[in-house]
Parts: structure tokens; C-alpha cells; sequence
């Protein structure tokens, strides 16, 4: 008990060092947790955000690369299942066909393995018959093909990365397959010297998802602790990958998965050294902008010394998570839930003060805000369908009056809840029968 009381005391002394870096504004929401007086600097004025999730909320339209501040956060994900001995230095993990599908990393086959998301247990195996594992980190896929990246490059020497991809139609509904890949070969473009550095290291690989056009890749820095974006095409050939972005991550990235139609991507990792798992999610981006948006950390204090390798969607805002075998833990899966971090109708649901504030006018064309049932102020309006997905955002103003809504006529029948954010209060509401 001793040993482990020590142990949960050097992992969160470990996240406040983490995110010494993260000073928080001020802010009314008594909800909110922040770290002032962490630091001797504190920001002079902080950037408003749009973000309904952030400390340091406004009102307003969509802010990208907004000074968002969030609260620090922990997330104890729930353990799911050991893994199979055969893959005990899993690193890569993706979702295909109701399976998980995961490998080994460097020296291991070059062999995909399915198994089922309950037991862990292995129903698939896909081997690539013309392909080698020098050092598998992660898997992607799209809607053609699945790729394998073979870019592990700890000690900064390789001039052999690859990523191998082979269609997706040579994945069978039952049964094992060997399946002939073809390859895109590529280097970085900022790495210049191949000489072995394994401490100072910023050209190691472990990270990559598909976009529609384009692979992108998550450099794991040792160096500086951050993460560098770059993308290649996704077709075979020799390239130079192209240096778009880098992230201060504040840690080593292991893992990555995108999920296309929500827009939202997560990154996994580790601190350097002291093995604190972390999530980053990126969220409200355009396109395939994943760092323009809003990003906020995770830390999985429950895991300390648990080396989180891959993670994976396997349905919106739910996501599985996989650890390789370490001396202290076997190779593992958790399940992870990022819907309390970034699904605004979940959001409105849990903080709302008031319902039935909103109405349809005489004619039934448009609805209106109650405004003398609410807080006068600013607030940002959002429209959600059936499904819960945002139809509509706009910034309105209430003043104790009556106050139609501006909404395209063909996106009226789709409303099914109105949701208005507030610097200090939260408005949800439905739109019954009874309105229509």
C-alpha cells in the first residue's frame, strides 16, 4: 500500500509539472480548476474563447487557434482485457470489420492481427507477404486501403522509412490472408545528420492517420517534447515528406486515430522519462487543419508506468486504447470515453438551468427565444438533429425580449434541440410537437 501511495503521489506530482506550462485565466465558473500562481509569469490578457468546454469561455463564433484554457483534467480508463501473449509489444491499433486490429513493433512478423473488442481474443491474422518488420508503430486506414507504417526510428540513423499499403478487399469476412503490399518510401525533410542520437532524438515516428489525399505523421520527439506534423501522399513512390506543423505536445506521441466525419482526432503518449500516459483531442478544426481547432489534454494518472502505444475510434467520441508488456503491466486495452470533453449536446444536457424557452411564431416559419425567461447577455446558439450532431452555430444577444431565430428554411425540419451557452449559464432545450 506504501509503494503505491508513493507512486500516485509521484504521478501527480508529475501532471502539475506537466502542465506548469498551461497557465489558466481567471474565471467566474466555479466549476472550473485551474493552475494560477504556478508560475511567476502570468499572462497579461487572455484571448477569448469559443470553446462552450474552456475555462475562459466567451461567446463568439468560431475562434480557431484560440487561447483556449481548460481545467486540468484526469481520466482513469477502464481496463477491457489483457492481450495474447503473441502480441505482447503491440504498438499500432485501427478498427475495421467489428475488429481491433493490432501488431507487434520492431523484430516482430510483418502480420496484422484481428481480434474481437470483448475478450481480446485473435479471430484474424493478415500477413504481407513482400513486406519486412524492421519497426512497425502504427496502422491507418481509409476507405481503399489499410496502411502499415515501418518508421520507428529511435536512434535517428534510418534512411529506410516506409509505409506499406495493401487494399482493404484483401481482408476476408472469415479466415487468414496473405495479402502483397506496395510501398511508399520517404524521408523528412529537416533531418539533415543520421548520426545515432537516442536522447536528443526529434525524428522518431510512431503516429499516423489517413486524410482524404494525404498520410499524416506525428513525429515522437525525445528532444524538445513536441510533436511535428507532416503528411505524404498516400499513393506508391519515393517522397519528401512535406513539414506542415508541430504541436507542443509535452510529451512523446505514440499514437494516433482520426475520426473523418466527426472531425476529431486523438493523439497518445507518454512523458519522457517518468512514463505518465496523456490524450490529447483535437476538435471544431476544418478540414484536415487537425491544429487549428481546439485541443485539450487528458492525463491517465491510473496508468502510470503503462506504456500507451495505440488508440483507435471505434464509434464518435468512444475510443480504445492499447499498452504494450512493460516489467510492471502485461499488454493490455482500455476504453476511452471523450464524449464529456468535447460533445456540446451532452455538455448543454448536464449544465442547463432552464427548458421551454423556445417557441415557434404565429405563422410556424421560425422559432423564438424566450428572452425574458433567460439571463439577458450574449450566448452562443447552437441547433442539434436527432442524431446530436450541430446543424447551426451563431453568436445571438437577449435582452429580456422576444427573439426570433435565423434559420435556413430547409434546416428547420431537421431541429430537434436548441442549446445556448452563456459565459455563466447554460440553456437547453427541445422542440416538441407541441412547438411544431
Amino acid at each position: 500500500m506504501k509503494n503505491f501511495r508513493l507512486l500516485l503521489a509521484v504521478g501527480f506530482g508529475v501532471l502539475l509539472l506537466v502542465h506548469a506550462g498551461m497557465v489558466q485565466a481567471q474565471c467566474a465558473d466555479p466549476f472550473a480548476r485551474f493552475l494560477n500562481n504556478v508560475s511567476n509569469e502570468l499572462p497579461e490578457v487572455q484571448a477569448q474563447c469559443a470553446d462552450p468546454f474552456a475555462a475562459n469561455f466567451e461567446p463568439a463564433e468560431d475562434q480557431k487557434n484560440a487561447a483556449c484554457n481548460y481545467p486540468i483534467t484526469v481520466y482513469n480508463p477502464p481496463f477491457l482485457f489483457e492481450l495474447d501473449k503473441t502480441m505482447e509489444e503491440t504498438s499500432g491499433l485501427e478498427f475495421y470489420n467489428g475488429l481491433l486490429w493490432t501488431h507487434n513493433d520492431s523484430g516482430g512478423e510483418a502480420l496484422l492481427y484481428g481480434m474481437d473488442t470483448v475478450q481480446g481474443k485473435i479471430v484474424q491474422r493478415i500477413a504481407l507477404a513482400n513486406s519486412k518488420n524492421r519497426d512497425w508503430e502504427d496502422v491507418t486506414l481509409d476507405e481503399n486501403y489499410f496502411y502499415a507504417g515501418d518508421f520507428g526510428n529511435n536512434a535517428a540513423t534510418r534512411k529506410d522509412l516506409l509505409v506499406y499499403r495493401f487494399p482493404l478487399s484483401g481482408i476476408p469476412a472469415q479466415g487468414d490472408a496473405t495479402v502483397e503490399a506496395e510501398k511508399i518510401h520517404f524521408r523528412f525533410p529537416d533531418q539533415t545528420v543520421f548520426e545515432r542520437n537516442w536522447d536528443s532524438n526529434n525524428f522518431d515516428c510512431e503516429a499516423m492517420v489517413a486524410g482524404k489525399e494525404y498520410l499524416y505523421l506525428f513525429s515522437k520527439n525525445r528532444g524538445d517534447q513536441q510533436t511535428k506534423l507532416y503528411r505524404l501522399p498516400k499513393k506508391p513512390g519515393n517522397y519528401v515528406a512535406e513539414l506542415i506543423d508541430t504541436f507542443n505536445s509535452q510529451g512523446l506521441i505514440t499514437g494516433a486515430t482520426y475520426d473523418s466525419k466527426n472531425k476529431q482526432l486523438a493523439l497518445i503518449g507518454y512523458t519522457h522519462k517518468t512514463w505518465q500516459p496523456f490524450v490529447w483531442l483535437f476538435y471544431g478544426f476544418d478540414e484536415e487543419d487537425f491544429f487549428g481547432g481546439y485541443h485539450r489534454r487528458l492525463d491517465l494518472l491510473n496508468l502510470i508506468t503503462v506504456q500507451a502505444e495505440g488508440i483507435v475510434f471505434v464509434s464518435p467520441n468512444q475510443l480504445m486504447i492499447s499498452a504494450e508488456s512493460t516489467k510492471t503491466f502485461s499488454a493490455r486495452m482500455f476504453r476511452f470515453d471523450a464524449a464529456p470533453y468535447t460533445e456540446m449536446l451532452q455538455l448543454a444536457k448536464s449544465n442547463s438551468k432552464a427548458s421551454g424557452w423556445l417557441q415557434k411564431d404565429e405563422a410556424g416559419s421560425r422559432y423564438v427565444v424566450a428572452g425574458d425567461q433567460l439571463k439577458a447577455g450574449s450566448y452562443l446558439c447552437v441547433l442539434f438533429d436527432a442524431q446530436g450532431n450541430q446543424l447551426h452555430k451563431s453568436l445571438i444577444q437577449i435582452d429580456n425580449k422576444p427573439l426570433p431565430l435565423a434559420i435556413a428554411a430547409e434546416t428547420m425540419p431537421r431541429i430537434t434541440s436548441v442549446a445556448l451557452f452563456g459565459k455563466r449559464h447554460t440553456y437547453y432545450t427541445i422542440t416538441n410537437d407541441d412547438n411544431k
